[in-house]
């Protein structure tokens, strides 16, 4: 899929999940640079932005698969339910990984070593994001 966002530039999903954003500048020269899309809701943005930054490749996955489940799909309000999203989440995040290694928390143990279990997980993510509601 390629995205027209003005005469100049353009964005390209890539097979990998990341997008390709290419600008022509005024001397004719490219540039480029390839990112993710946040594919999250506003809620969980300070959990989810982290474990994006440190663990694309696996938060690109996670979108992925949270889409397959009918979750977070744009344009379709009802994929946004947050205690639905909350529980795809912690049944479908890799355990192994890293997400919060270097940001706000700089925590560099796994999701597994952080909170032992995807019970742990979804507990803590229950109590962080729907409890204060």
């Amino acid at each position: 899929m390629k995205i027209q966002i003005s005469e100049n530039c353009t964005q390209t999903l890539l097979d990998n999940g990341f997008w390709l954003h290419e600008e022509k500048q005024k001397d004719g020269k490219i540039f480029s640079f390839t990112f993710v899309k946040y594919w999250h809701c506003c809620e969980i943005k300070h959990e989810m932005r982290d474990f994006a930054s440190n663990s694309p490749v696996s938060y690109i996955k996670l979108g992925q698969k949270l889409n397959e489940l009918g979750l977070c799909i744009k344009d379709n309000d009802d994929s946004w339910n947050l205690k639905e999203i909350l529980i795809a989440i912690s049944e479908n995040i890799p355990m192994n990984c890293k997400a919060w290694r270097s940001g706000i928390s700089n925590d560099n143990r796994t999701v597994k070593g952080i909170y032992g279990s995807r019970e742990g997980y979804k507990e803590y993510l229950f109590k962080t994001f729907l409890e204060n509601k």
